[in-house]
């Protein structure tokens, strides 16, 4: 089955990596060695919600590079897109910063100003194509990666839940996080078997295409 991105692609292909490590621990288990089997097992945890969240910083930057070169107007564009794109810029280059201290007030900073109020007006102007600046966060907030986070970074688009309606319960993705979690944090067991590392991995691959389906949308 093709996909819109490359992320998606690559996503679905490091599936084997999941897949092996499952039939290591089952290999081990057959051995007698459940210390090494229930390692494979949470190796295959780590590695499939790390190589997730990887997934969703790729894909949101490919969205975006493929965005701005659509040829789009931005009357075509989600507007919650645009306005929360003039959001990001007004907040990493504030005017009223640019504007607080008098004494540096000459032609130069007056040009930086002019720069600035062009960019937002372009951004408004819904005649014009995309502009090649258009701006939205690829990547999860330092520290935070949970499902809070994972939902604020697709709702920059239209400003909603984009799992609110699909056919999955996007809050399972909370018991694999917080699995991870306890590895990493605990080194826990809780009981982790092959089976469950194999519906985890099936999870996040619906969760996945689920994405790669809705920006396709987008871009349209």
């Amino acid at each position: 089955m093709p996909y819109k991105f490359t992320a998606t692609t690559d996503y679905i292909s490091s599936e084997q990596k999941i897949k092996t490590l499952i039939s290591f621990a089952v290999k081990e288990e057959k051995k007698g060695n459940d210390d090494n089997r229930v390692l494979f097992l949470k190796l295959g945890v780590v590695l499939l919600v790390t190589r997730f969240q990887v997934y969703v910083e790729r894909v949101l930057d490919e969205f975006n590079y493929e965005l701005k070169n659509t040829n789009k107007l931005n009357s075509q564009l989600p507007l919650h897109l645009r306005l929360y794109s003039i959001k990001l810029h007004s907040e990493r280059k504030a005017i009223q910063s640019e504007l607080k201290d008098p004494t540096t007030f000459n032609p130069t900073k007056l040009q930086s100003v002019k720069s600035m109020v062009s960019l937002l007006s372009e951004f408004c102007d819904d005649a014009i194509a995309i502009h090649p600046e258009l701006k939205i966060d690829t990547k999860f907030p330092l520290g935070k990666q949970g499902l809070n986070e994972l939902k604020g970074l697709f709702k920059q688009i239209e400003g909603k839940d984009i799992f609110e309606t699909a056919k999955f319960d996007i809050n399972k993705l909370n018991e694999i996080l917080n699995r991870r979690h306890n590895i990493i944090h605990e080194d826990a067991n809780d009981q982790l078997t092959e089976i469950k590392v194999k519906e985890y991995k099936v999870f996040i691959a619906v969760v996945v295409k689920y994405i790669d389906k809705y920006l396709a949308k987008i871009l349209k």
